[in-house]
């Protein structure tokens, strides 16, 4: 007679309970998406998922507690994404920062359509936040203005945090327009892209502006 695994098992058990998490995770976000962030309800994903209310406190909590997981896991996956770039090449890194986003986003557009929507309920984007990801938005906008800076593409007379404020404020305009289904991922590529570009244009060197001018109507 051979006898089990119990490590085999064991292993199992989680691989099956990870994947019913994430199947619910997917689930919420097709309600968030589709009907909006007040539509979704511990019953509704229940009835959705085809599983009874209580199995889903037990694989994933509250009602809170599944939204900001959804907004937590999501935005894990955005900051990975979205800051794999050089600094040192200023266009580039800003063309690496906007494309690996977009790249993660077309991967599945319900899901973070949706822990943006629940991410802005639960003020997950707060700019007082010392830790969030407004905070490393902007510190990353920081770290590619410096560069450009002592490099000479950019004067430095106006503030590098004015400047790294509005780099985002590019990227979050255009996603709150993706985000309720106003534009497509294309659209809000070049509208991030134009509004970076306007934006360093206001502190560039003359031959830098010229090199930003091109680009701007290459995009249009």
């Amino acid at each position: 007679m051979t006898k089990k695994n119990p490590a085999k098992g064991l292993k199992t058990r989680k691989a099956n309970k990870y994947k019913r998490k994430n199947y619910l995770l997917a689930c919420a976000g097709d309600i968030i998406s589709k009907d909006g962030l007040d539509a979704f309800t511990i019953a509704r994903l229940a009835d959705c998922a085809g599983v009874t209310i209580p199995t889903v406190h037990n694989l994933l909590g509250k009602r809170s507690e599944i939204l900001s997981k959804l907004v937590r896991d999501a935005m894990s996956d955005i900051m990975n994404a979205a800051t794999d770039f050089d600094p040192a090449n200023t266009l580039e890194a800003l063309e690496s920062f906007v494309d690996g986003l977009i790249d993660l986003l077309s991967t599945n557009e319900t899901f973070y359509r949706a822990a943006f929507m629940a991410g802005e309920r639960l003020n997950f984007f707060d700019h007082q936040s010392e830790s969030g990801v407004f905070m490393e938005a902007r510190n990353q906008a920081r770290l590619i203005c410096a560069h450009a800076i002592s490099s000479g593409k950019l004067e430095g007379r106006i503030d590098i945090d004015q400047i790294s404020i509005r780099l985002f404020s590019s990227q979050r305009l255009a996603r709150l327009d993706w985000m309720h289904g106003y534009i497509d991922l294309k659209t809000y590529r070049r509208q991030v892209m134009t509004g970076m570009l306007i934006t360093l244009c206001a502190d560039a060197s003359q031959d830098f502006k010229k090199e930003l001018l091109r680009k701007i109507d290459d995009l249009k």
